[in-house]
């Protein structure tokens, strides 16, 4: 049944940002106190959830190092391009909602490099708002998938029990058939019995009085027998 259950609270709950767009905008940041250019975009999701589904995104452009939740990327490669300023990103909010935030140092010396990557970064902040909310429904969808296959099964299995239970209903209606005419033959099996053993009584009753006589008439024999001389 918890299959079932599971299903019901799937289907009376709507997906997670359903028809969600993903809104992304410019936005600087000092991380560490450099300064840092990049971009931010809103989620449906605890700040907690964010922060991890981040990291995973960034280990997508190299090797990734935590400093104080902020998550770096040393020499990463975006865009099959190289770049010598680190990639940084991190998440900010609550239980509800939170900002993920990406972009790239900057300094004088690589600022013409930061501004060439502004679209690539711009994407790659998009592509991640987007992959969060496509994976986070995915993670939906198979959980209703298993809680169908899980009624599906319980399904089958009360269709089988139900198999089961009539032959069993079939089965004791025959015995019950077969039970009630062997009743019924045993009570006239009774009554034939019971008219026999009367007419082996009577029948004792007579041969008691045959023999009777015929000692009677044996004794007369012997009699006049005897008196022979």
């Amino acid at each position: 049944m918890k299959g079932k259950k599971v299903l019901l609270l799937l289907l009376f709950a709507p997906f997670v940002s359903f028809g969600q767009t993903v809104q992304v905008s410019s936005q600087s940041h000092k991380v560490k106190g450099e300064p840092a250019f990049g971009y931010v975009t809103s989620l449906d999701a605890p700040k907690d959830e964010v922060q991890n589904s981040l990291q995973r995104y960034l280990k997508t452009f190299g090797r990734v190092k935590t400093q104080d939740d902020v998550l770096v990327v040393n020499e990463p490669t975006i865009n099959g391009q190289l770049y010598k300023t680190p990639l940084v990103g991190y998440a900010k909010g609550g239980t509800a909602q939170a900002t993920a935030w990406i972009g790239l140092q900057a300094t004088s010396k690589n600022k013409d490099s930061v501004e060439r990557a502004a679209k690539p970064l711009e994407f790659l902040v998009k592509t991640f708002g987007v992959n969060f909310y496509r994976y986070k429904i995915q993670a939906q969808i198979d959980e209703a998938q298993r809680a169908v296959e899980a009624v599906e099964k319980q399904q089958q299995r009360t269709l089988s029990e139900q198999k089961t239970l009539n032959q069993k209903v079939v089965n004791n209606t025959n015995e019950f058939v077969q039970l009630t005419k062997a009743l019924q033959s045993n009570r006239a099996d009774s009554v034939l019995l019971q008219q026999k053993l009367v007419f082996n009584k009577k029948a004792q009753d007579s041969l008691v009085l045959v023999l009777d006589k015929v000692k009677k008439a044996v004794e007369f024999q012997k009699e006049k027998q005897r008196k022979v001389n």
